[in-house]
């Protein structure tokens, strides 16, 4: 198990007046977003090459840039993830044309549940009964051809390494013979330790929103890195077993990728 429990310094954060001329950009793009709300309904199919610009733009407003290492699938597929903060949905919304689920209670955020129901959100609703009617709208998307996209984990964490999966919502993928893709997320920046994200990603624990945006709207730059592994065909996988294999597929590319990094590390000329 590797030791988490030295936390680098990220790199300097940017300056006052960078500060302000981030945050006019981050407003208007906001004042946008607002505008384009009506508009997406009505352009049906291609609505998510509008969202997916949206996030694009956010993220360079966020000064965060995606690295992505694998192929992106290219028909529906049901995809699953590490969870590390909010920033996550820009990320991943931006790299693959897919439909999120979400506890039901973004829904009701301001500003934030609009745009989510505008990228065509699945909210998970709690109670006896509810997984099944998510699974039953998981594989109507599918089925119309777009990926989806959720968090098996059901929760965010601070380590890249997964906690254990929760199984029910793979059961769309065994019944429509939709591949799962495991993606392996992690942000960094130079100075981040190999094992670690950036030690402001993390949005952990019922933490307020407002302090950690506020925060991470300061950092200078950031490296979302996307390890795509191996599509896993549910043929012959129960829930469970999927969802173990998802996880045993992200938590080795992590490990995997956390070596190459320290061996590249320890290759360098010291300074």
């Amino acid at each position: 198990m590797p030791d988490t429990s030295f936390t680098a310094p990220p790199r300097p954060l940017i300056g006052r007046l960078s500060l302000c001329l981030k945050g006019l950009r981050l407003v208007a793009l906001l004042l946008l977003g607002v505008l384009l709300l009506p508009v997406v309904p009505l352009i049906g199919n291609r609505s998510w090459k509008l969202v997916r610009w949206w996030h694009g733009r956010m993220l360079r407003v966020l000064n965060v840039e995606i690295e992505i290492d694998g192929e992106v699938p290219v028909g529906p597929t049901l995809i699953v993830a590490n969870h590390c903060s909010w920033l996550d949905i820009v990320v991943l919304g931006h790299a693959f044309n897919a439909s999120f689920v979400s506890k039901a209670e973004i829904g009701g955020w301001p500003l934030v549940g609009s745009f989510a129901r505008a990228a065509g959100t699945l909210f998970l609703a709690r109670g006896a009964g509810k997984t099944s009617e998510t699974s039953e709208k998981i594989r109507s998307v599918l089925a119309a051809g777009r990926s989806v996209l959720f968090f098996p984990e059901g929760t965010t964490t601070t380590d890249p390494q997964p906690k254990r999966f929760h199984a029910r919502l793979f059961a769309a993928a065994i019944d429509g013979g939709y591949p799962v893709l495991p993606v392996a997320l992690r942000y960094c920046d130079d100075t981040t330790p190999a094992e670690m994200h950036h030690a402001l990603a993390p949005w952990v624990n019922e933490a307020a929103l407002w302090p950690h945006f506020r925060d991470l709207f300061r950092v200078h730059d950031m490296r979302a890195q996307l390890r795509l592994c191996a599509p896993i065909d549910p043929r012959g996988f129960d829930r469970r077993s999927l969802a173990e294999a998802s996880y045993m597929a992200i938590s080795h590319r992590q490990s995997m990728a956390a070596i190459k990094s320290r061996r590249a590390a320890a290759s360098r000329p010291p300074r």
